[in-house]
């Protein structure tokens, strides 16, 4: 799924799994770079797959995404993802042994790994928080049995967790953008009036805040809270942001 899609899922994908239907006009403001016939051409395409339906509400074309678009949006990523916004702790590690005669360096293998957001903590190891996905399980089963192990923790017996995985994630610099835009958010939010009612100053600072939240949510685990619970996550920052949303949601 391409960025702009992603972009387009990422503002309607609703909290608490509540039904949203936002305005196509507001859309174009997470999507700046679109043309309008980019728009509409992203929008059926997004149709097509069913990760959204378009209708006309109150008399506005409108969008909303569906089951099937949000569960494309958490596998891709993995900071929307519920599962990994509550976990606990538990890890999977993927340990390399000897590579098979298909892969011979392991390139395949680490080529589905990295797009399926598995942390790199070596060149041989990487590490899932909870459960390993699907289609990691799959290759490991058809095409890497003997060549590589999979083990399960939940308690490191020597090395600081927080600073391995904080350094291997860089999850002090994401703690940071994530205070700097909070409170950016804060200010919009201090102008009490609603998106498409902003002024075109107003909209662009708008796209901006959107533009640097999207981005770190590209990059973003989705554990972040579970080292630093006293700043708030990627995705609630962004439920906070579409309370600025021109219809709001509607049951």
């Amino acid at each position: 799924m391409k960025e702009n899609a992603q972009r387009l899922l990422s503002w309607l994908y609703p909290p608490a799994k509540t039904t949203r239907w936002l305005p196509v006009l507001e859309l174009r403001l997470v999507a700046p770079q679109l043309t309008e016939g980019g728009l509409r051409s992203t929008l059926g395409y997004l149709q097509t797959q069913q990760r959204l339906v378009l209708e006309r509400v109150d008399g506005q074309l409108s969008a909303s995404i569906t089951t099937h678009g949000m569960k494309a949006l958490e596998e891709q990523l993995p900071a929307f993802s519920p599962k990994q916004r509550q976990w606990q702790g538990d890890w999977q590690a993927v340990v390399f042994l000897a590579a098979p005669a298909g892969d011979k360096h392991f390139r395949f293998l680490r080529r589905v790994l990295v797009q399926t957001s598995a942390i790199p903590l070596t060149r041989g190891v990487y590490l899932y928080p909870g459960e390993l996905p699907a289609k990691v399980i799959f290759e490991l089963q058809n095409s890497y049995i003997g060549s590589v192990v999979v083990v399960e923790f939940n308690q490191w017996t020597f090395g600081d967790q927080r600073e391995v995985i904080g350094s291997a994630l860089a999850l002090g610099d994401l703690q940071d953008t994530y205070s700097s835009i909070s409170k950016e958010i804060d200010s919009l939010l201090a102008l009490e009036t609603g998106l498409i009612s902003f002024t075109d100053q107003q909209k662009m600072q708008f796209s901006s805040i959107f533009d640097r939240l999207f981005s770190s949510l590209q990059g973003d685990f989705g554990i972040q809270q579970a080292f630093f619970p006293q700043v708030e996550s990627g995705v609630d920052l962004l439920f906070k942001l579409q309370s600025l949303s021109f219809m709001g949601q509607l049951e």
